[in-house]
């Protein structure tokens, strides 16, 4: 009898312990249960059977409440991570960003290539200064450029370029994002999420006197960020500008006049901009100090206008994608150019700058 007892005991804790698992709602009834169990180990003549609330084939699971809708929320940490994903699903967009792998012919046109806004706003000028542009070491006294400069006094309003998230709010004194300590300064870096492009973008703002935004915060095109300084290794107060392709490395700076939208002219049309390839039979970039770039008004009549671009001077940054150039200029005004240089004799080839498009140009010397 003894040993009946015991059984019948140990067979109703089993019960409670599958009742537990079957249903939530049942698990309230153990501690009642359980008192039982005890009673029944004392002596007590009633035998311990599982609760109608748990004889879980006669009682179904509570229904889990429907979830509500929430509005996506940007995870300040870590904040690659977050806005990755964004970045992968821009990457399944119907209309890839366009390259230079489309191209069949040596002139060929672009459009929609100018997400960026300009991160200076009127009053401030947010033209780039021609004297130091990207890849260029401005008559080698000064380090090959990975960006471009917005000459403006301290304080100016620097602005956000595009839609995105900071990753990088303070100064690179112990975290390098140049080639060595302090060389930026006070910098701000915002990744962005590019429709059609597959991989994210990344933009600088150096030398700022004061910045307003902090790591893992979302911004907005054209939210204020921060103020231009002459912090880092700035020989004046302007803001120094990059772009950054794939991650947020030194070594991965594109051209912003290639990334940032061109003004408007009088007419109301857009300007465009020019990218070029100078290259050997082989495929292999080649240097040219002097390219002179002219502006033809109409057919047969001389240039209006020109100005002078080298290729590339750290040969690194020549041949990146998309555009695989090593020279480029933007914010021309739309109309027909003239493109020469001295190499293996004088190359010249005329093209069309379309408004609001990137006109890509390839020399392929030493080719019939």
């Amino acid at each position: 009898m003894r040993f009946l007892r015991r059984f019948t005991m140990w067979l109703g804790l089993l019960s409670l312990v599958f009742c537990a698992a079957c249903s939530p709602a049942s698990a309230s009834t153990l501690s009642a249960t359980s008192s039982r169990a005890k009673n029944a180990a004392a002596g007590a003549q009633a035998v311990l059977t599982p609760t109608q609330d748990c004889a879980c084939a006669a009682t179904s699971l509570p229904e889990a409440p429907t979830p509500m809708a929430t509005q996506p929320v940007l995870v300040a940490t870590p904040a690659i991570t977050t806005v990755a994903s964004a970045v992968t699903l821009a990457s399944l967009s119907i209309t890839p960003y366009p390259s230079l792998a489309s191209c069949t012919s040596d002139v060929c046109t672009y459009a929609g290539v100018f997400p960026l806004a300009r991160p200076i706003a009127s009053p401030g000028n947010d033209k780039i200064d021609p004297s130091y542009r990207f890849g260029t070491t401005a008559g080698r006294t000064r380090d090959p450029h990975h960006g471009e400069e917005l000459l403006n006094s301290s304080g100016t309003p620097v602005l956000a370029a595009a839609d995105g998230l900071v990753v990088v709010a303070g100064d690179d004194r112990k975290v390098f994002y140049g080639p060595y300590s302090y060389f930026y300064g006070n910098l701000v870096v915002i990744q962005h999420a590019i429709p059609g492009l597959s991989q994210p973008l990344f933009t600088l703002y150096g030398h700022l006197s004061k910045i307003t935004v902090q790591v893992g915060e979302p911004v907005r095109a054209g939210q204020l960020i921060g103020l231009v300084g002459m912090t880092g290794i700035a020989t004046g107060s302007h803001l120094h500008f990059e772009v950054r392709l794939g991650e947020n490395s030194y070594k991965t700076s594109r051209n912003p006049e290639l990334w940032l939208a061109p003004h408007t002219g009088q007419d109301g049309q857009p300007n465009g901009a020019l990218a070029g390839r100078i290259l050997d039979t082989n495929g292999k970039y080649l240097p040219v100090k002097s390219i002179v770039v002219q502006r033809l008004p109409a057919p047969g009549q001389p240039s209006d206008s020109e100005f002078y671009l080298g290729t590339y001077e750290e040969k690194a940054l020549a041949g990146q994608s998309p555009w695989e150039e090593n020279f480029a200029a933007g914010d021309l005004p739309p109309g027909r150019y003239r493109v020469s240089f001295a190499q293996n004799g004088l190359q010249a080839q005329e093209l069309q700058v379309l408004p609001g498009e990137l006109t890509v140009v390839t020399w392929r010397l030493g080719e019939k």
